[in-house]
């Protein structure tokens, strides 16, 4: 009896080690390397050069016309029966300019509205500017990512002009705004 008791007992402390031995290489945990990145750009930046002026205008004796000032090299033209004038309270005339800074190479938008109003000083009278610029999107901020770039550009723009157009100063304001992609 005691050789089976040997036995048996020897049966089960071999299968105690071997479960054990098959526990020791079952995985308990596992761990795996990750990376991480960011790339970090500088605030995008507007500046504006020069502000939209249509000039001094004479409005047609009869009829209308239009008075257009181009937004890629500011030079102002006409159609119909205005007349412009080189001297005046609103001398010269001229594209609206602006800088852009920003993380050079970086791809971005510029918007404007397609139009806006210009008030009449002392009156309730608006002429309706209708806005061009002289980008398309998107556009690509000169130099490379790490160094500051820039983009130049410029708003032109047209308005109509007839012979029913209230005499005086017209103002307004438009936004533009500039934004990464």
């Amino acid at each position: 009896m005691n050789k089976l008791r040997h036995l048996v007992l020897g049966m089960v402390a071999a299968s105690a080690g071997a479960a054990l031995a098959t526990a020791a290489g079952a995985q308990a945990s596992s761990s795996q390397v990750t990376n991480s990145s960011a790339t970090i750009f500088q605030p995008i930046q507007l500046a504006k050069n020069t502000d939209l002026s249509f000039g001094t205008i004479v409005r047609p004796t009869s009829g209308s016309g239009t008075v257009t000032i181009s937004s890629a090299d500011g030079e102002r033209t006409y159609t119909g029966g205005v007349a412009l004038l080189n001297s005046g309270p609103n001398a010269p005339s001229g594209r609206a300019t602006y800088t852009v800074t920003g993380e050079g190479g970086q791809s971005m938008n510029v918007n404007i509205p397609a139009s806006f109003s210009m008030t009449r000083t002392g009156g309730s009278e608006t002429i309706t500017v209708t806005l061009a610029m002289s980008v398309t999107n998107p556009q690509l901020l000169s130099g490379t990512l790490g160094n500051t770039g820039n983009l130049t550009f410029g708003v032109g723009g047209s308005i109509p002009v007839a012979d029913s157009t209230h005499s005086g100063a017209y103002t307004g304001t438009f936004n533009v705004v500039v934004a990464y992609n």
